[in-house]
């Protein structure tokens, strides 16, 4: 089963200003979790007891917090952080 991104309001305030390389890497990613996000490779759990409550890095760039919601096939992502 492949998700669906979805991108909550708090996110996508966060993109504003983001430069080119941060979308790009941010578009990649998330085809990435989309086609697998319990992979443990492309995101980790944040906690041992809700693990569709998920984090992924961009390198030392940044990183998106995201929850996995299995009944509407989205990867919700609440948080973006860009350090780049």
């Amino acid at each position: 089963m492949s998700y669906r991104p979805w991108l909550e309001d708090r996110a996508l305030r966060q993109m504003d200003g983001l430069p080119a390389e941060a979308l790009d890497l941010l578009a990649r990613a998330m085809a990435r979790i989309c086609d697998g996000p319990y992979d443990r490779l492309f995101s980790v759990a944040m906690r041992d007891d809700a693990p569709s409550e998920r984090m992924a890095e961009f390198g030392d760039l940044g990183f998106m917090e995201f929850e996995v919601d299995d009944a509407a096939g989205l990867v919700r992502v609440y948080t973006l952080a860009w350090l780049g």
